[in-house]
């Protein structure tokens, strides 16, 4: 069996809890591993769709939902060609939910700085962004792309030009945060299952987000081949080699309290997202004024 319905994005937020939620429905089938990237990567498509439904869908068991969770599908303008080849859109439902994207922008500096993965300052990264992203390879761009991904109404709108509005479910990440059940009933309804489920894990945090305590240890430990990882590949075999590699990560971790976003770049950012928070307040019919708040950035959703 394979997929009738995907939650796209976006990237941090909320996508992760999401998952989790839906994950223990009885009418719902999703892979236990969130964001198999397969439409994205092309590494991973060139597989083919046999090995993707024999590998994450061959535990299916008559739910009649049947959906994937990966918030590089929102961003990634291939994503949907690949869908509509392999499984084709007229019966695809997407979900989207869109959480601030300022703090959108700065909750994905943080995971990235934390994997390791970078070493600038959040505004020198929105700085080079651009230059970073554009001709960059995926990982660079699924890395480095702050700002780019913050801008929704464009990748909908890339989605309207192939999807009819009627198969997209459109959430905001608050809207989860704040009533959960409520939410999780506007999904169940859009997918034609039953509305009665209340997952067990309901209000359960699934984004404490935390950095390293020193980046350059992190990047040691989560980056390349170093002389160190080539001796241990000489006496450890590569499980407890992943599970020393996954104990040394949560050992050099603490709560990101030590990182904020400055007032003076939310605000540049504000004015960076106004136009496009305005044209998507008119699509979704509803108020974003919050977006345009000052109050401190707080790392969260995933």
């Amino acid at each position: 069996m394979l997929p009738n319905f995907f939650i796209v994005g976006a990237q941090k937020s909320a996508t992760t809890t999401i998952h989790e939620y839906l994950v223990g429905h009885p009418d719902i089938y999703l892979p236990q591993q969130k964001e198999t990237k397969f439409f994205a990567r092309d590494r991973l498509f060139e597989k083919g769709i046999d090995y993707y439904e024999s590998e994450y869908f061959e535990e299916w068991s008559g739910e009649s939902a049947v959906g994937e969770v990966d918030p590089d599908y929102m961003y990634f303008e291939n994503v949907l060609n690949r869908i509509d080849k392999h499984l084709g859109l007229t019966n695809i439902k997407f979900i989207f939910i869109l959480r601030n994207p300022v703090d959108r922008a700065f909750s994905h500096y943080l995971m990235t700085y934390r994997r390791g993965l970078e070493q600038l300052s959040f505004e020198n990264a929105i700085d080079q962004e651009t230059s970073r992203i554009v001709g960059g390879d995926f990982d660079e761009k699924d890395h480095y792309s702050y700002v780019s991904r913050g801008f929704y109404l464009r990748q909908i709108e890339f989605f309207l030009k192939r999807v009819d509005r009627a198969q997209m479910l459109f959430l905001l990440t608050d809207d989860l945060k704040q009533d959960p059940k409520s939410c999780l009933k506007f999904i169940y309804q859009f997918l034609g299952v039953s509305i009665d489920y209340v997952p067990e894990n309901i209000g359960n945090n699934y984004h404490g987000a935390k950095v390293p305590v020193s980046a350059k240890l992190q990047q040691r430990i989560a980056g390349g081949i170093t002389v160190e990882k080539r001796f241990l590949r000489l006496f450890l075999p590569k499980p407890l080699r992943e599970g020393l590699r996954t104990k040394l990560l949560s050992l050099n971790q603490k709560k990101g309290k030590g990182h904020t976003l400055s007032e003076e770049t939310r605000r540049k950012l504000i004015e960076i997202y106004r136009s496009e928070n305005h044209r998507l307040e008119s699509f979704l019919g509803r108020s974003l004024k919050s977006w345009s708040d000052l109050k401190p950035a707080q790392d969260g959703a995933k």
